[in-house]
């Protein structure tokens, strides 16, 4: 259900017709809004067992039955929304589908006589009422397809041998259908925590990118003071691996590593750890507290979406000037700069300077910041040469 194919390219990965940068759709995953995941997994679980069939059926059971169902199938609903909203399953029609129900349909369980009157064929193929309807398939022969599920009376007092092997393989087509909603929803729950958890307090809390020995090291921190969570950041999902060439996006054919993953989990650790080698990782912007993805090259603490309230501007933008403005009330180095800079600017506007003394200025300031910064001179002549 959630399973994946995927080419490894660089840094580059595809999956179906679309291109993306390692560990972009991690980011993806790290911003979605998911609501209270974890009530989410145990009510999966609640009715997980409740759409399990008994051996010796009951009336209570029964009439209760097809209530579960219902409330199963629109939660499924609900998470096949949420996986859409992840790049990797963007495309994927089959959360559209109702996909416990299509399951149920496969045994002949139900009581399709619920409403009917005496007489009516329920297999012809425009008949429908409110327990379901009639499917004709291309060779003209009709089904019924059920919407509500209420199983067969007679089912509570047989104990025939097919019977209940069909019970059973009911149990475990419906029970290998959750687990996959349910393996789908652990999986997104550990990006919120423990990768979450990883890459903002262990991966950037250095604020730049790392050395490979301090990101062996950090990994190393945090198994150690996180107990058991070397468990937890792996996944139950597995991977089968190969190499074939592919014709890239550029029209070059490439030797590429392809994989085929059965869980959501699955990718994300394989992508995630070679998203980490090449430095390509998510970061949580420090103006919109939203994730967006680090591409080797400069190091940032902010992301280029546009402000709000001001879309001409990024949250780069407001960083950058934040750090200006801190290291002006912090470092004396800067702090001596500034007021330099804002006397000489003053000059200018007063027509005390020409705009080419003013140039010539900065560029000098400059030269005695760097200086100083680089511990080539001593602070006061530094103070000293920039009020010349």
């Amino acid at each position: 259900m959630f399973a994946c194919s995927v080419c490894f390219y660089g840094t580059e990965v595809l999956t179906g017709k679309h291109y993306f940068q390692s560990n972009e759709i991690l980011t993806a995953c790290l911003n979605l809004r998911t609501g209270d995941l974890r009530a989410i997994l145990e009510e999966l679980k609640f009715l997980r067992q409740k759409i399990q069939l008994p051996e010796e059926l009951d009336i209570e059971f029964n009439e209760n039955y097809d209530r579960y169902v219902q409330q199963a199938q629109n939660l499924l609903f609900k998470i096949g929304r949420l996986a859409k909203r992840i790049p990797l399953y963007r495309d994927d029609h089959s959360f559209d589908a109702p996909q416990l129900m299509d399951c149920l349909n496969r045994f002949s369980l139900w009581d399709s006589n619920i409403g009917l009157e005496p007489d009516v064929d329920y297999y012809s193929s425009d008949y429908a009422d409110e327990v379901g309807f009639s499917v004709t398939d291309e060779d003209g022969h009709a089904t019924f397809y059920h919407q509500h599920f209420f199983p067969e009376p007679e089912l509570a007092a047989s104990d025939e041998a097919e019977i209940l092997l069909v019970l059973r393989d009911c149990n475990h087509a419906t029970a290998t259908l959750f687990d996959s909603y349910i393996t789908f929803v652990q999986d997104v729950l550990r990006v919120q925590t423990t990768y979450a958890e990883l890459l903002e307090d262990y991966l950037h809390a250095k604020r730049r990118f790392l050395s490979e020995a301090e990101i062996a090291s950090c990994l190393m921190q945090y198994l150690r003071s996180s107990g058991n969570r070397s468990a937890r950041l792996q996944t139950a999902g597995t991977a089968q691996m190969r190499y074939e060439i592919i014709r890239w996006k550029d029209g070059v054919e490439r030797l590429c590593e392809t994989a085929f993953f059965d869980s959501l989990g699955a990718f994300l650790y394989t992508d995630f750890f070679r998203g980490l080698n090449q430095n390509y990782l998510p970061r949580k912007c420090e103006n919109c507290h939203r994730w967006f993805l680090l591409t080797a090259g400069k190091f940032s603490s902010y992301c280029n979406r546009p402000l709000k309230n001001e879309p001409s501007k990024t949250c780069r933008d407001v960083g950058s000037r934040k750090r200006y403005d801190d290291k002006c009330k912090n470092d004396p180095i800067w702090l001596a700069y500034n007021r330099a800079y804002k006397t000489h600017y003053a000059r200018y506007l007063k027509k005390k300077m020409t705009t080419a003394q003013f140039e010539q200025w900065s560029r000098y300031a400059v030269e005695l910041r760097q200086k100083a910064e680089n511990g080539e001179m001593e602070l006061a002549d530094y103070q000293r040469q920039l009020r010349i």
